[in-house]
């Protein structure tokens, strides 16, 4: 008989067997440990367990949601004397939740709408319909969306359905799933937030009030003597705030920290030579940042003039030249999922520290071929609106965190200083690929990142940058 275990018997399976591989099959004596197993495996081996590890989580999860689900169902509409909830002693079906598997409410909650959106419904005259999210719901099913990337597709689509079209919510929803079985869940978090508002565009300006009015600043003294501060920022400070910090710590990771050639010769400019070797700066990121702040508040209260990099410092504002025009729909912040209206964004336009983005306009010219080797602060702004920053998969790292690098090099490859070869990498990222031996190729304006051989065999292209814009039909078409 087949029943909805199957698949993670076979997965269980599966994953003993990898396990097995992975140890060569040989066994220790005593007790088994999982500590000393993975210490004993190979690389490869330990790649191929996490993959059959997180297939085993999938249709765990599966099988959480189709409960928690149900579960949330009996406490809605069975909450008498004898329902679920006296039974149990529970309050509410993620206290119950959170309570037999240990984990926070919070994560409970999400547990119980994600499987209330996705199970069978029943009309009123009890026939059996689909779940509301069917598409979400045979992804988890079949083991290929994690719960997170579901409850985000989820959230997001729920927030522009009460003025999106059936069919536009459909083909959403099928995008986002195509996209989350295959990308991490911060990724699919981005895109959704960006469907939610290409089909609400109404929706925008509420939205941003609402997060406007939650702004805040919390400040309190710790037991050690430090004093901690908490900020809660709506997307437009935050972009400020974001810009001017990022660009202090991107100076400083830019700077040049190199060591000389082996061969005493000098060494590449921008890094891309043989012999490059990255000194460390000795603080971490959360340092740099905090430095960074201290320097922008010392320089508001000492001086007038400019401090340093946030002299070419801008905050970059993306729109349509439709919302331009008419003050209606949304606009895009660098660096800040959610968006603002395009009504703020107009009245921006006027800000010296703003650059207004308008996609479809007419823009400087992008490409110099070899007459000129460094690319130029157009281009990279061009490389930012494409890379989002950081253009290596899940490196998330802003575009003042970057410099732009020739994906064909300059000196060896006779690379072109055009935005067709140039891509955004942070200094770290930029030293793997050549360390490890990484090709970056850009192809219809999408960058490309191929692994060596040593990490796939086969060579096969990962893709890098933003995750494509949302594209759906009918009378909610984005305007992008």
């Amino acid at each position: 008989m087949t029943t909805s275990t199957d698949a993670l018997l076979n997965h269980t399976a599966n994953l003993a067997e990898v396990w097995g591989c992975a140890l060569g099959g040989g066994v220790l004596a005593g007790e088994p440990d999982a500590g000393l197993d993975v210490e004993r495996m190979t690389d490869a081996g330990l790649v191929a367990s996490l993959d059959a590890v997180f297939a085993v989580k999938r249709q765990v999860e599966a099988l959480l949601v189709r409960v928690a689900g149900q579960v949330a169902v009996r406490f809605r509409e069975d909450s008498g004397v004898h329902g679920i909830a006296a039974r149990t002693g529970n309050r509410s079906a993620p206290a119950l939740v959170a309570e037999r598997g240990h984990i926070t409410v919070a994560e409970a909650g999400r547990v119980c709408r994600v499987g209330e959106a996705t199970r069978p419904r029943m009309s009123v005259v009890g026939q059996r319909l689909p779940a509301e999210y069917a598409q979400v719901a045979a992804a988890l099913t079949a083991g290929a969306l994690p719960v997170d990337s579901a409850q985000f597709i989820i959230a997001n689509l729920s927030q522009a359905s009460p003025r999106a079209t059936a069919e536009d919510l459909d083909e959403a929803e099928q995008a986002l799933v195509d996209f989350a079985v295959a990308n991490e869940a911060d990724s699919v978090r981005k895109l959704a937030i960006r469907y939610r508002d290409a089909l609400d565009v109404d929706g925008v300006e509420p939205r941003e009030a609402e997060l406007v009015a939650r702004r805040s600043l919390k400040r309190s003294v710790l037991p050690n003597g430090m004093k901690r501060y908490v900020f809660e920022a709506d997307p437009l400070s935050a972009a400020f705030f974001d810009t001017a910090i990022d660009a202090l710590v991107g100076a400083a990771l830019r700077t040049p920290r190199f060591e000389a050639a082996a061969d005493g010769a000098e060494a590449d400019a921008d890094g891309c030579d043989e012999n490059h070797v990255a000194l460390e700066d000795g603080r971490s990121i959360e340092q740099l940042g905090f430095d960074a702040f201290v320097d922008i508040l010392r320089h508001g209260l000492s001086c007038t003039e400019g401090l340093g990099p946030l002299n070419h410092t801008t905050v970059v504002v993306r729109m349509s030249l439709e919302s331009l025009l008419t003050g209606l729909g949304e606009a895009q912040l660098d660096g800040i999922e959610q968006p603002i209206s395009a009504r703020t964004a107009r009245c921006l336009a006027a800000d010296a520290g703003i650059i207004p983005l308008v996609l479809g306009g007419r823009s400087e010219v992008l490409d110099f071929g070899r007459a000129r080797r460094y690319f130029t602060r157009a281009q990279k702004l061009a490389m930012a609106e494409r890379d989002g920053g950081c253009a290596t998969r899940g490196c998330n790292r802003p575009p003042s965190y970057t410099e732009g690098h020739h994906a064909l090099w300059f000196k060896r490859d006779g690379g072109r200083t055009n935005l067709s070869n140039g891509v955004l990498l942070c200094s770290a990222c930029h030293h793997r690929m050549h360390r490890e031996g990484w090709d970056v190729r850009i192809t219809n304006n999408v960058v490309w990142f191929i692994p060596p051989a040593s990490v796939d065999p086969h060579r096969q292209p990962r893709r890098g940058g933003k995750p494509p814009l949302p594209t759906p039909t009918g009378h909610n078409q984005p305007r992008y």
